[in-house]
């Protein structure tokens, strides 16, 4: 029988038979160093991401909540994972934002295929709310329903 030579089994820079680690430690696990002169300092990194994300389109939003809505957003990030790794809060908000404009798409096609019946126009402009006194007048209904 031939025996196999044994070759080094190198993981992510991490030789696994001898636990000796291959190339920078600094490159493998911050990336930071790229051979581009001296590391950057925190503030230039937050910069570069603020440019990146800039261009993107990305928004940065501030919520501020009260005690009663945290522990509902806390309850919310552990039962929606229901035994997985909890959803952080960037992924519930997005999550719920996502799953209410699937909402509002489908509530928008029924909206535009109704006629007010005491205007006779379509919805959900109608008559701008003339007829919203009459039992008949649709748009009030189609309000209220629309409310989250």
């Amino acid at each position: 029988m031939t025996e196999v030579p044994e070759l080094p089994f190198v993981v992510g820079g991490l030789d696994v038979a001898s636990d000796r680690v291959e190339g920078p430690l600094i490159d493998l696990v911050t990336r930071h160093d790229d051979g581009e002169g001296p590391a950057k300092t925190p503030a230039e990194r937050k910069r570069e991401q603020r440019e990146r994300d800039a261009a993107a389109g990305v928004v940065e939003l501030k919520v501020r909540i009260g005690p009663a809505e945290a522990a509902q957003l806390a309850e919310g990030l552990e039962f929606r994972a229901f035994g997985g790794e909890p959803y952080t809060a960037t992924e519930y908000l997005l999550t719920l934002i996502r799953r209410d404009h699937e909402l509002l798409q489908q509530q928008r096609e029924v909206v535009e295929s109704k006629i007010c019946a005491a205007c006779r126009k379509p919805m959900p402009r109608g008559c701008g709310g003339v007829w919203a006194g009459e039992l008949s007048c649709v748009l009030p209904q189609l309000e209220r329903a629309l409310w989250l």
